[in-house]
């Protein structure tokens, strides 16, 4: 009996230095690759984010030996999900799936804006380009760029273009479209992307600029006819569309990216981790089809990587926005 008190009694006090060492900073949390993983997205369940977020989940459920699940914060055009990671714990179990704008082009288009990307989080990776088209209704009988920016010249309704929300990539990308082309372009704001689309469809605007794996459906099916994409190169979802500098507009390279991140001190081994496991996952042909069938392009990094991407498109945004007078909401 004595021998037993005397066992327990040396395991309570064992078990007390423990948790005060731990409570102390002596001892630093290992991450839990067994415990829960949240993937915050800012975006409803069903759209191209959230797939692609389900799909990486799976990869780092194996990868992690972990318990993923996707968390959709949708709202004020994906920063809530933003702000959400950013003020989490920095153990590596709440990270972020977001478009790269949200970080690079919100903080000069959103005044008193709740988080400084740079300051705030820490990228893992990049995980997926995709660039954006801009469409027109089929029964316009318009089939390109040209002769859409000359019906504008003559009849100036037709120049108000849908995208998802003032501020955003689509909204810049129409103002620099009609700066490079002289054009007489008018935004109409939506609240998402799918009713513009649904109105672009349905003739209550005459055109949108959207992200291509969003028009590509309606490009296939000849509900909306994409006219030109952002890309460096042809989409290869839209082989049949040019880009905009084979179109004739130059200045309307843009490819954006999906990131993740983590919020800001995040331990070193953690991030290094996390992007291992990430690279692994998009190594599997599965979820590069996943990815594929939403029409993103896999593209891993690393956090080194994602971090200077992060870093000079928020500089390029930064004087894009300045040289287009935009002021912010």
């Amino acid at each position: 009996m004595e021998t037993t008190l005397i066992t327990r009694r040396k395991f309570i006090s064992l078990a007390s230095c423990s948790i005060a060492a731990l409570a102390g900073g002596l001892v630093k949390p290992v991450f839990a690759q067994s415990g829960m993983t949240k993937l915050f997205v800012g975006f409803q369940a069903g759209g191209g984010f959230d797939a692609i977020a389900r799909a990486l989940g799976e990869g780092l459920r194996t990868q992690l030996n972990s318990t993923v699940i996707v968390e959709n914060k949708p709202g004020a055009a994906g920063r809530l999900a933003v702000e959400t990671v950013a003020r989490a714990a920095a153990d590596g179990s709440t990270l972020l799936v977001t478009p790269s704008s949200v970080l690079t082009l919100f903080p000069h288009t959103v005044s008193k804006l709740p988080y400084d990307p740079l300051r705030d989080l820490v990228q893992i990776a990049r995980l997926a380009s995709f660039d954006y088209g801009f469409a027109v209704n089929t029964s316009s009988n318009i089939t390109t760029l040209k002769q859409y920016l000359d019906a504008v010249k003559a009849n100036k309704d037709l120049g108000a273009y849908g995208t998802p929300g003032a501020g955003l990539t689509p909204h810049f990308i129409g103002m620099i479209l009609a700066r490079e082309t002289g054009s007489s372009l008018l935004h109409v704001p939506y609240k998402g992307t799918a009713p513009a689309i649904q109105d672009l469809m349905g003739n209550q605007v005459p055109a949108v600029c959207a992200t291509a794996p969003a028009l590509t459906a309606g490009h296939k099916s000849g509900r909306l006819r994409v006219l030109a994409t952002t890309g460096a190169k042809r989409n290869s979802d839209l082989p049949d569309v040019p880009t905009f500098a084979e179109a004739g507009v130059n200045n309307l390279l843009i490819e954006e990216w999906a990131a993740l991140s983590a919020p800001a001190g995040t331990p070193k081994d953690t991030v290094e981790r996390l992007n291992k496991a990430v690279l692994a996952s998009l190594a599997d042909s599965r979820l590069q089809s996943q990815f594929k069938l939403q029409g993103f392009y896999p593209a891993g990094s690393s956090s080194n990587e994602a971090g200077r991407l992060l870093k000079s498109e928020y500089d390029n945004w930064k004087s894009a926005v300045k040289t287009l007078d935009f002021k912010p909401e």
